[in-house]
């Protein structure tokens, strides 16, 4: 593996939308974390039993774009992965690792192994300063970065500061009402808008839970976390470096490929309308709604000063829409709810696999709120219906 990397060519009109929508002083940052241990209060997808069983798992990622002859390329590489495991399934767990990186040719310096412009770096500790001590259980961080990195503390400690914020329980459904008809619910105009990522996977970007996949967080198919041996993600970048970083790194390139849809331009002339208002609270990465002029907040930061925002809503605002937001992550539902606004979602509550409809309902939807089943596409032609009975006032 080496860097810069390449990823793809793009075309003069997708430097444009890099530069002016993605780049700061010509560079991309883009970064993930997730936390993951055995509570009880998770226990059916973690696999906690009592307080013997405590796994955790943390992952952080920061990768710089940027782009050089009309192609994007990759500055730098970081990813920290810190494992708790109980001793047995630790011994498995990093012996395995450590043979997979003498079969594949990586040259050990103290506890760095090295390849190309690659660098992995294995701290084990018995007891983790940063962690709880829990007996029969250890602790290792691995950094997996690219060697034009030097002084990685900043982000070493961004991760522990964020982990004191917890880990998110899981939210407690009511028993929302379905509707078939948003007519229902003009009353509830103005409205806020939170936007999930069903909008962005129709127009071609990947769905959150591939991402948890590449990264080895929880599996797809029962939301199951990855603890152990199960965990392969630092394996996979050993075995087949170039193959996993282009995984990594390919949300980037479809973000930036990714084209407005009719959902995207009808949403606009609500906004148009006043119908909707305030900026759009958005838990995407491609920039589609910023590109056709809605102003929007990234929820997905990762500073402790905004990774959960205070939102005050304005006067006039009736209700929160959630449009494609399988979870509260971020806590907007739950301000708009204690701010006495309506929640109305709209979502299909389950997406197509190769084989089948897979339910995925609403984590959270409460007793008062409503749901309108349908994608944003469907959702889309709703919204155009009431923009055309606007223009015949």
């Amino acid at each position: 593996m080496k860097f810069p990397y390449k990823i793809c060519k793009l075309t003069n009109n997708e430097v444009n939308i890099f530069n002016k929508y993605f780049a700061t002083k010509g560079e991309f940052v883009f970064e993930g974390i997730w936390f993951r241990s055995q509570e009880e209060v998770n226990k059916n997808v973690s696999g906690y039993i009592d307080n013997t069983t405590r796994n955790r798992r943390t992952i952080h990622y920061n990768h710089v774009f940027y782009v050089k002859d009309n192609y994007l390329m990759v500055k730098s590489s970081y990813i920290y992965l810190s494992i708790r495991l109980n001793n047995n399934e630790y011994d498995k767990y990093l012996n395995d690792i450590i043979n997979t990186l003498e079969n594949n040719n990586y040259i050990k310096n103290n506890n760095i192994y090295i390849k190309d412009n690659l660098n992995i770096m294995i701290n084990k500790y018995d007891k983790n300063p940063y962690d709880e001590i829990i007996d029969n259980y250890k602790t290792v961080d691995i950094i997996v970065k690219s060697d034009n990195l030097n002084n990685t503390d900043k982000l070493f400690n961004q991760v522990w500061n964020l982990q004191v914020k917890g880990i998110r329980e899981r939210d407690t459904r009511g028993n929302p009402k379905y509707i078939n008809d948003f007519n229902e619910l003009k009353e509830y105009f103005p409205m806020a808008v939170e936007l999930g990522c069903g909008p962005s996977i129709e127009a071609g970007v990947m769905p959150l839970y591939k991402l948890h996949e590449i990264y080895k967080v929880q599996r797809h198919s029962d939301g199951k976390f990855y603890f152990g041996t199960s965990d392969t993600l630092i394996k996979q970048i050993i075995e087949k470096d170039n193959v996993k970083f282009d995984e990594f790194y390919e949300i980037i390139a479809e973000c930036i490929k990714a084209k407005p849809t009719n959902f995207h331009y009808n949403l606009k002339k609500m906004y148009d309308k006043k119908l909707f208002t305030m900026n759009l609270f958005n838990n995407n990465f491609d920039r589609l709604c910023k590109r056709i002029g809605i102003n929007e907040n990234i929820l997905r930061v990762y500073n402790i000063e905004n990774y959960f925002p205070k939102v005050i809503f304005d006067k006039d605002v009736k209700a929160l829409l959630c449009i494609g937001t399988h979870a509260d992550r971020r806590l907007i539902q739950r301000q708009a709810r204690n701010q006495g606004l309506k929640i109305i979602y709209v979502d299909p509550e389950g997406f197509n696999t190769d084989n089948e409809f897979f339910k995925y309902e609403i984590e959270g939807a409460k007793d008062e709120d409503y749901i309108l089943k349908m994608t944003a596409s469907e959702f889309s032609q709703v919204l155009e219906n009431i923009l055309n009975e606007e223009d015949v006032k």
